[in-house]
């Protein structure tokens, strides 16, 4: 009986032993828990407003990029010409010419590629004619024939010696073969001395001249 309250008496010295410790340790226990949890609720605070700050950004550059309510329009542009696969094309609004042409298969070798503003916007129902060099060649000598035609008829006066036959057939009254006539006459005899000299060429008498005396000169 004696051994067995022995023991007793120890239990109990261990477990008051246990209480004093818990008691003194509680305080500190809780306050490093209230603490933990509020930096983790500062953290979580924190990380929340960055995400929010962030996803407003966001917006905001979609917002630029991506006017709201505002949709993409298609058109339908027309590419013929010098190019390999010549078609009618569905492009976006905005569309740049370039991106016509890689549509279309790129030029093909004849093609101009100088000739062309690669840059420029195209517009819906647009038609894009890609000429080639000898097409743009022949343009700009057209171009200069005009010029030469609209010059005469606003009163220039057409140099007998040195015209060319789009040049003399400005002139009412001289149709092709004449000027060509005009050509070989004044290649043949070294030039017009006068203006008169014109009647020697064939097909050119009296009446002729006093048509055309007045829009030709040496």
């Amino acid at each position: 009986m004696r051994k067995q309250n022995k023991g007793t008496g120890t239990l109990r010295a261990f477990t008051t032993a246990g209480v004093f410790m818990l008691a003194l340790f509680m305080p500190v226990l809780l306050c490093g828990c209230a603490d933990t949890s509020q930096d983790d609720a500062l953290l979580i605070d924190m990380n929340g407003e960055t995400q929010v700050q962030q996803t407003s950004i966001e917006s905001e550059d979609m917002a630029q990029t991506l006017p709201s309510g505002e949709e993409i329009r298609s058109i339908y542009v027309y590419v013929c010409g010098a190019v390999n696969n010549p078609d009618v094309y569905q492009v976006n609004e905005g569309s740049r010419l370039f991106e016509l042409i890689e549509l279309a298969g790129g030029f093909t070798s004849e093609a101009d590629e100088a000739g062309l503003n690669l840059a420029r916007s195209v517009a819906d129902g647009e038609q894009i004619r890609v000429f080639t060099k000898e097409e743009t060649a022949q343009n700009m000598t057209l171009v200069s024939e005009n010029a030469v035609v609209q010059s005469a008829q606003e009163g220039g006066l057409v140099n007998i010696n040195t015209a060319s036959i789009a040049e003399l057939t400005s002139v009412t009254g001289i149709g092709e073969s004449r000027a060509q006539a005009i050509i070989d006459y004044r290649e043949k005899n070294g030039g017009f001395r006068s203006v008169e000299e014109i009647k020697k060429v064939d097909g050119i008498k009296d009446g002729l001249f006093s048509k055309i005396k007045e829009y030709i000169t040496i």
